[in-house]
């Protein structure tokens, strides 16, 4: 397929995409468009760091179909911004065993990798579980219960649409002012990841993994926050479609490195554990 870059797409449908799909991406061929829907608070050239783990799980996820194998552990390295561009995935087996496989999955953009995932997928097999050992049922209330509240609470952000005002947030608990200590909430997209698909529960998963900052975000200053550089998930069972809940802890050190720790839940219990390791970072002026 012909290469197209931004300009190719600054007509009705790319500027108006997120209203006329009600997507986070548009399809064109082996290319995934993103729509107002996928931008991030901070530049609208570039991407809100969810949409990019949504399509690096989608390419393992696609990957695994009839493999036999479950993904079990993704870590996303968020090492360059993503652009407001057509993005292409690839995802190649770094190992596959018996038991137990790697698959390498990468975020392209013109030719530029732009992201990147490890993930670990396991073959199941049916064991008899103590109940000691069983995972628990949810440690707050359910979504049904709480009301809506606005994204950005206690962070300083751009009044810009994107993937961030695209999500539904219900709040449980809130950190400390400035951040750190605990945080909960449920979070779920609304709307279709990629046009004319349904939304898978597991790329759900990773796409609103990214929102965990938002949640417990530190401010250090007025003019530093934290970023984080990655995203893990242990996923040790898979996620019922709809509401994804987050029980996080953030904290960080005076030489600007933190991390943010915590599980996932949907609404018949917890799904897994989440990590992000925290990098402080200016704010650029609005």
């Amino acid at each position: 397929m012909e290469r197209r870059g931004l300009a190719d797409y600054d007509g009705l449908q790319y500027r108006r995409g997120a209203a006329v799909s009600d997507a986070v991406f548009l399809r064109d061929g082996e290319a995934f468009v993103p729509t107002e829907r996928a931008l991030s608070p901070w530049s609208p050239t570039l991407l809100h760091g969810g949409p990019a783990a949504g399509l690096l799980a989608r390419a393992v996820e696609e990957w695994s179909q009839g493999s036999g194998f479950l993904p079990a552990r993704f870590t996303f390295d968020l090492f360059r911004p993503v652009p407001r561009a057509p993005l292409r995935t690839e995802a190649v087996p770094v190992r596959e065993g018996r038991r137990i496989a790697v698959v390498e999955a990468r975020l392209v953009a013109d030719g530029v990798v732009v992201g990147r995932a490890s993930a670990l997928l396991i073959r199941p097999s049916k064991v008899e579980v103590p109940p000691t050992a069983r995972f628990g049922g949810l440690p707050f209330p359910g979504p049904e219960r709480l009301p809506s509240s606005p994204v950005g609470a206690r962070i300083r952000m751009p009044g810009r649409e994107g993937f961030h005002t695209t999500l539904e947030v219900r709040r449980v608990l809130l950190g400390e002012p400035g951040g750190g200590g605990r945080a909960a909430a449920w979070v779920r997209l609304p709307c279709a990841f990629v046009a004319g698909e349904p939304v898978s529960p597991l790329v759900h998963l990773a796409a609103v993994s990214d929102f965990a900052n938002g949640l417990a975000h530190i401010s250090a200053a007025p003019e530093v926050g934290f970023i984080n550089a990655d995203i893990t998930l242990v996923v040790h069972r898979a996620p019922e479609p709809g509401w994804v809940g987050f029980d996080v802890i953030s904290g960080a050190e005076p030489h600007g490195i933190g991390a943010i720790t915590g599980h996932l839940y949907d609404e018949r219990g917890r799904v897994g554990s989440l990590m992000q390791t925290l990098l402080a970072n200016p704010r650029r002026p609005s």
